[in-house]
């Protein structure tokens, strides 16, 4: 694996820099923000995976024609660029068509289903015992939670399609209505995005801001492609953050703890085990697991 600062400054010989940056010139958005920072040709460089992201990005909003046809990840909000003292940022704001609720500016949804906008505590399938415990804590939590007061987030594990995601989405949309400030991301896109972070000098930031966010929910842990750099210097770290500043966090997976742990092993050799075992240990104390086995109704 190459050191975070060599791939930073790295750069691909073979591509044309500066016909991709003529291109980007040709964005009023970008060519404003470009000159009005001042930014030479290698501040551009620097950070070309992000005006190319916010311009992608930019191009889908322009063509947007409400909510309900949303196709970023971060549903309801728009891109904008941000100028940091040593590099370029991307950062999201509530977009025109998002009014759905004021409570959903405590939601930061990254990669998630639109559903999770509109899930309820009362519309909750409570087939099965599972879910009636499920039930019980959310109730509990949302009863019991404060920011001096800490309790234990959920772990909710089984197989594709007993309604994990949802699970996670209702509690997310009862805490916000609480004016709780929640970061939900599909976990698997988030380590890709964290991992691609890297060049472009925004990497600590995000791992900082997921880090202090409020209440944080990962949905689909284990789903992702194994990363050592990912397990080792960005999910530990953060878990071992939120473990001791006893901010709460919520799972969901297809693995259950053990087969977590396997997950996130490259060998069976011993430092792979020991990795392995440190991250599901800071998720068994900051979590109760539930196992999924019943289907929810279809209506």
């Amino acid at each position: 694996m190459k050191p975070v600062k060599e791939l930073i400054n790295y750069q691909d010989s073979d591509i044309d820099y500066d016909n991709i940056i003529d291109g980007l010139m040709m964005d009023s958005v970008i060519k404003k923000f470009i000159l009005d920072h001042d930014l030479t040709h290698d501040d551009v460089i620097k950070s070309l995976n992000v005006f190319l992201a916010f311009r992608d990005e930019k191009t889908i909003c322009d063509k947007c024609s409400g909510l309900e046809n949303c196709q970023i990840a971060t549903v309801g909000y728009t891109p904008v660029l941000e100028y940091n003292k040593d590099y370029i940022s991307l950062a999201y704001r509530r977009c025109q068509y998002n009014k759905l609720s004021n409570a959903i500016d405590n939601i930061f949804a990254m990669y998630v289903p639109k559903k999770i906008f509109n899930a309820s505590l009362d519309d909750f399938d409570l087939v099965g015992e599972t879910r009636k415990s499920i039930n019980n804590y959310m109730l509990k939590f949302l009863k019991d939670y404060r920011k001096d007061n800490f309790v234990k987030g959920m772990y909710v594990c089984g197989k594709y399609g007993t309604g994990k995601t949802y699970i996670l989405a209702i509690l997310a949309n009862e805490l916000a209505k609480l004016g709780h400030k929640v970061y939900f991301a599909y976990y698997p896109d988030l380590a890709r995005e964290l991992k691609s972070s890297i060049g472009d000098g925004s990497l600590e930031d995000k791992i900082t801001a997921i880090k202090e966010t409020e209440i944080l929910m990962l949905d689909d842990i284990g789903g992702e492609y194994f990363s050592e750099f990912i397990r080792d210097e960005v999910l530990g770290p953060i878990l071992q953050h939120r473990l001791l500043d006893n901010k709460p966090t919520f799972f969901s997976s297809n693995l259950n703890y053990n087969d977590l742990a396997k997950s996130f092993r490259k060998t069976d050799n011993n430092l792979e085990t020991i990795a392995s075992y440190r991250i599901v240990e800071r998720i068994k104390r900051m979590t109760v697991e539930f196992v999924l086995t019943e289907m929810p109704h279809i209506s």
